[in-house]
């Protein structure tokens, strides 16, 4: 039997959905304290923009400009489209490509390589994609989130998800920064059902809504009206008294590219003009210019053809043969210079690398003419940026499996003091590289140090190959390699 959700009483569980749902709303259309971010509102400074224009940028499709007239904006918009360079997505991806995560250490001893029951349960969640799923959205949307489900009679291990903030959101203690609820909504297509599930310490509740049309996030906001009701049969416990879901937040809360908008949208436009002055070019301008006699003195030349007549005379045919009335002379649009505009698309692109600390290469093709000491200084920068959004990171996942391990009944793994994450290279060597390291560092280095750290292997390759590998070679008599000595 339905029943009606009561969203009055203050902390009670219909009155965080219905806070919850209203914050989620606004944070996906861009709206705080009544004003709405739009892109020709003076205003729109002091509100952020909607998830979902950040998430057009993220996907390759950032608005087209407005300025078109409106009979022919439809014939337009094929040309708008092409005029558009898909530049946002590089911005987060720069840093999330370095952000991936191996293997965790925990309270357990004789983890310096990785836990062995973390790594187990990375693979069953196929944790390694879902990290970079989660790191593109904060690093491109300003939040990431995982929620984090006990096992069950079918599952013996704990369920991690990624989730986009498109779908979640969090509210938090503004003293401890403790997680208070979260609240993640979405419409199952199968069922034609809208599903809202709140976490609260150590409880989740479900509301759905059977409804044809989704009543989720239209114009007009999420408002919990008699469709809704909680559905019982999924209510569920959480042990330890828990919020199931854990917020990834990026610096200050926002996406990489977010205070970069009016440079991404200059660029654009820039590159659209470049492009439609070129298309434009193919078609040159002409005009016939004849002497004011010959205009004026038609009365008496039967042969000089009326003004009115002359543009039916120049068909553009392959065997067409213009004949000019006698004195008339041919004018012809030039060429414009695109160079100007071509140098100023590059300065941008350089302006752009600048203020997002990222090494030019990532955004523009041809920097490699760039001095040596600017590309190291620019990579230096980008190493620093990458540095600072793992530290932001390792605690979300840390908060992460400890979950995991407390819902598997793994108490002295579930520490969350203990938890680490052991990050992948921030780059890359090449091999001439790692064998001049190794020469230098034989001897002088733990072997299973020179393996991860710079030979660049994941704590699993040593762990379950490398060290077989190693005892079948002294089982064979193959020696190290002294100090200083090539291996």
């Amino acid at each position: 039997m339905p029943t009606k959700i009561d969203t009055e009483v203050p902390y009670s569980p219909g009155w965080w959905l219905k806070v919850l749902a209203t914050a989620l709303h606004d944070r996906r259309v861009g709206r705080e304290n009544g004003r709405r971010y739009t892109r020709k509102s003076i205003e729109s400074s002091r509100v952020r923009p909607g998830l979902e224009l950040l998430a057009d940028y993220m996907a390759g499709d950032p608005p087209l400009r407005e300025d078109v007239h409106s009979t022919w904006a439809a014939a337009f918009r094929q040309y708008l489209r092409m005029g558009r360079l898909n530049i946002a997505p590089r911005i987060p991806a720069a840093r999330a490509n370095r952000m991936g995560i191996r293997d965790f250490r925990t309270a357990s001893a004789g983890d310096e390589l990785g836990d062995a029951e973390a790594r187990n349960l990375m693979r069953r969640n196929e944790l390694r994609l879902k990290v970079r799923e989660v790191h593109d959205n904060m690093l491109g949307l300003g939040d990431g989130y995982t929620i984090v489900t006990p096992p069950d009679a079918t599952r013996p291990w704990s369920l991690i998800t990624a989730e986009s903030p498109l779908h979640c959101i969090t509210a938090h203690d503004a003293a401890t920064g403790e997680t208070l609820a979260g609240l993640k909504m979405f419409r199952d297509e199968w069922d034609s059902t809208d599903f809202a599930y709140l976490f609260l310490p150590g409880e989740v509740y479900v509301a759905k809504a059977s409804v044809g049309t989704s009543t989720l996030f239209r114009s007009r906001g999420f408002v919990v009206t008699d469709q809704w009701d909680w559905d019982y049969d999924k209510f569920d416990n959480v042990p330890g008294n828990q919020v199931a879901m854990v917020r990834f937040r990026n610096k200050d809360g926002v996406g990489e590219f977010e205070s970069h908008l009016d440079t991404l949208d200059r660029i654009n436009d820039k590159i659209f003009n470049e492009w439609w002055i070129g298309k434009i070019q193919a078609f040159k301008q002409r005009a016939l210019k004849m002497p004011d006699e010959d205009i004026d003195d038609t009365e008496d030349d039967e042969d000089t053809p009326d003004v009115d007549d002359l543009a039916g005379m120049f068909t553009s045919a392959p065997d067409a043969m213009w004949q000019l009335p006698a004195g008339a002379d041919i004018w012809e649009s030039g060429t414009t210079d695109l160079t100007p505009i071509i140098n100023s698309i590059k300065g941008d692109l350089q302006w752009l690398a600048f203020t997002a600390a990222l090494p030019l290469h990532l955004i523009t093709p041809d920097a490699a003419n760039g001095s040596a000491e600017g590309a190291t200084t620019q990579k230096e920068e980008h190493t620093f940026e990458i540095s600072d959004r793992r530290d932001r990171a390792e605690g979300g996942w840390a908060r992460t499996m400890s979950l995991a391990f407390l819902f598997q009944g793994m108490t002295v793994r579930a520490d969350v003091s203990q938890i680490e994450p052991i990050w992948g290279p921030l780059e890359l060597h090449s091999l001439t590289e790692k064998g001049n390291a190794v020469a230098q560092m034989w001897g002088r280095v733990p072997s299973e140090a020179i393996y991860t750290d710079v030979l660049q292997y994941s704590p699993a390759d040593v762990v379950d190959r490398l060290r077989g590998l190693r005892a079948q070679d002294q089982l064979y008599g193959v020696q190290p390699p002294q100090p200083g000595q090539q291996p």
